[in-house]
């Protein structure tokens, strides 16, 4: 054997034994110097953030499922037997102290909940549609772009305020002024859950447009010639090539949206206020969406400490509601992705 041959052969044995050799060597102590210190400190500020502001909430929600709370007095927690779930669900059920049946409100507010986080979809097409035009690059794209994202990074509080002058049934409405007629869009059942709507169909879709943007900007462009050279149109390129690219982004829109949907609050209730007829969430319950019957109940607290229950009870639906439809969408990608 040559010499290189017998070294080459020798090199496994010689670091198998160095590795040994290591290994029965007593292990040094890890020395915390300053720059360490600093680092995990650093490292624990989120953590520390969590357990306060998160984490905390959270078992004190888990205890309301079942246990009547004073939230200025949280050392106080009396079992309920189940009077959270009793006001929730039971139809016909009174809140204690307040005599107002709440199942019906519950089960209106699941409706338009369900009613809105679909928009997303909506949303997510409109994004979709603006982003592949953009991508063509017509004249003035960068200034189309900004315009789109502007209602994004709006203050809700303002959109709302925008949209509600924009429905006024008054002289000063935008609509009524445009159409010539005086219907009252933010007080009329059959319009009031489409205005909520339409306010968020113009403010959502451009965060989707900005990141679909990017993501059509790193499909492999050889894909798209290979598709030509096999006489694949405009269509069955988009099909084709165009949304299997842009699946990750597509997946993660969608999964954020329909989250989003489904905690909508502040541009429902500050479009559609509450007091005109007595109902919670405008007249008729048209403008009521879970979250915002998780509110009421928090904001009436005083009345039963029961309400917090109750309250508690409809933030854990909406936990698993929200859970379930990510399992689902995390399966089916999972599925696409095998296929």
């Amino acid at each position: 054997m040559t010499d290189e041959k017998i070294l080459s052969a020798a090199e496994p044995a010689a670091e198998a034994e160095h590795l040994q050799v290591q290994a029965q060597l007593p292990k040094k102590k890890r020395k915390w110097t300053a720059e360490a210190i600093v680092a995990l400190i650093l490292a624990l500020i989120p953590l520390v953030g969590f357990v306060v502001f998160s984490g905390f909430p959270l078992i004190i929600s888990l205890i309301a499922l079942f246990c009547d709370v004073d939230l200025y007095q949280l050392g106080n927690f009396t079992w309920n037997s189940f009077e959270g779930f009793k006001v929730v669900f039971s139809d016909g059920y009174s809140v204690p102290t307040y005599g107002l049946n709440m199942a019906p409100y519950f089960y209106k507010a699941i409706g338009i909940t369900i009613w809105v986080a679909s928009t997303q979809l909506v949303t997510l097409l409109i994004a979709l549609a603006i982003s592949v035009l953009l991508a063509t690059a017509p004249k003035g794209r960068k200034i189309f772009q900004i315009l789109y994202f502007v209602p994004y990074i709006c203050s809700t509080v303002a959109v709302s305020l925008m949209w509600r002058w924009f429905f006024n049934a008054e002289t000063t409405g935008v609509l009524n002024t445009m159409l010539g007629t005086q219907i009252r869009w933010l007080e009329e059942p059959n319009y009031m859950t489409w205005c909520i709507i339409v306010a968020i169909m113009w403010q959502a879709p451009g965060y989707g447009i900005v990141m679909y943007k990017a993501a059509l900007a790193n499909v492999d462009k050889t894909q798209y010639e290979a598709a030509s050279l096999d006489g694949a149109n405009s269509w069955q390129k988009f099909w084709y090539v165009t949304l299997p690219g842009i699946a990750p982004t597509t997946f993660f829109l969608l999964l954020s949206g329909v989250s989003a949907g489904f905690l909508t609050y502040d541009i429902a209730a500050l479009i559609i206020p509450d007091g005109w007829t007595g109902y919670i969430g405008g007249n008729e319950s048209m403008g009521l969406t879970l979250m915002r019957l998780v509110y009421w109940f928090i904001q009436n607290e005083q009345l039963t400490t029961s309400a917090v229950s109750a309250a508690s009870v409809i933030s854990w639906v909406l936990f698993a509601v929200t859970a379930t439809l990510s399992i689902i969408l995390f399966r089916r990608r999972e599925k696409s992705m095998e296929g």
